[in-house]
């Protein structure tokens, strides 16, 4: 069978991480072409995944009109992923987009409805759907042996992405990212609640700018209400402030709870009543993680078998796409909304 041909349009940071993504698929895909606005950056990936000058790009127009490709990864600056990932949905090609999949609501439902209409193989970058110690703790969680959730708390937070991620500031300008800590940590926390609890129904917020002299965001806070008929809360903590503290998950659940450690890794659960009337000795138990690549290493292997049409894709659950992407879009914007205007707000 001929390797897949894929494009990646953005070689910065992220657009690295897809880079390598591929190429650890290199029995069924090929680095084609690649495009970036930054002629330097863009030589200096071609001479690395070994994409001849004539496939590189620095406009993603011509690159879509000469190239036949099978897949595109989509990783450039927020503000161009509705435009970019439209025109590879028109074009017929599978795309995969970073998050957040847009910075504005219409778009994301347009863009959402473009790719449900054509049938196009579309995903969006969640990558922490495909974190091994997450994924354990969703495989737990959809056992049902510890009973319903009913508060799920995640704090993902870093030093922030400039400098020493990002090639430039662009994640600090609103023009291009939008928002700040919150669509940037955030927008990963808010689809992981879906993945794990479900839709988010109402949302409350408050966002800041408590240490960096930025004009977006370094830190938000965002509360989650899954019900009525789901009696169950959620938190999100997300920062570009924090090098020390604690970074990851944790599911409180009837019968006990699931903490995961981003710094360690850990998978633990505390078993034990959340019942008052009991008086249980709580059970400490640290788990066993199923061995494999990273979250991003996994997700572009599950991207490429998806677009490969394997019967058994190497993810067990459904591949996170454009529709996931736009009620995580709306979660954020709205969050966003909640923190201007100081109330709380329903999602439909």
């Amino acid at each position: 069978m001929a390797k897949l041909k894929a494009g990646v349009i953005g070689t910065g940071s992220i657009g690295n991480a897809h880079l390598q993504g591929y190429t650890n698929c290199k029995s069924q895909v090929t680095i084609y072409a690649i495009c970036d606005l930054n002629k330097t950056r863009l030589d200096e990936m071609g001479e690395k995944y070994g994409v001849p000058t004539e496939r590189r790009y620095t406009d993603y127009k011509e690159m879509l009109a000469k190239e036949k490709l099978d897949m595109v990864s989509v990783c450039t600056w927020n503000c161009y992923h509705y435009e970019i990932a439209t025109a590879c949905i028109k074009a017929g090609i599978p795309t995969l987009c970073e998050k957040p999949m847009t910075i504005d609501i219409e778009d994301a439902k347009k863009l959402a409805a473009l790719a449900k209409k054509t049938g196009v193989k579309n995903m969006v970058a969640f990558s922490h759907r495909f974190s091994r110690p997450k994924l354990a703790a969703k495989e737990l969680l959809d056992s049902g042996k510890l009973g319903d959730p009913f508060m799920i708390r995640i704090r993902f937070a870093h030093g922030g992405p400039y400098p020493g991620w990002a090639q430039s500031d662009w994640f600090y300008d609103p023009k291009r990212c939008g928002y700040g800590a919150l669509m940037d940590m955030g927008i990963h926390a808010i689809d992981f609640m879906h993945f794990a609890i479900g839709p988010v129904k109402r949302v409350s917020a408050m966002m800041a700018t408590l240490r960096k002299k930025i004009k977006v965001e370094d830190n938000a806070i965002i509360v989650c209400d899954f019900g009525p008929k789901k009696k169950c809360l959620g938190y999100i903590e997300c920062g570009w402030t924090s090098k020390p503290g604690f970074s990851g998950v944790e599911i409180y659940c009837d019968k006990g709870t699931i903490i995961v450690n981003e710094q360690t890794q850990d998978f633990q659960v505390i078993a034990g009543s959340a019942n008052p009337s009991y008086a249980d000795e709580l059970e400490y138990k640290k788990l066993n993680v199923a061995e494999g690549p990273t979250g991003w290493e996994y997700q572009l292997k599950a991207w490429v078998d998806y677009v490969a049409g394997k019967k058994k894709n190497c993810f067990k659950y459904p591949i996170p796409n454009f529709e996931d992407g736009y009620k995580s879009v709306v979660v954020g914007l709205k969050a966003a909304e909640s923190s201007k205007t100081g109330k709380t707000i329903d999602i439909k």
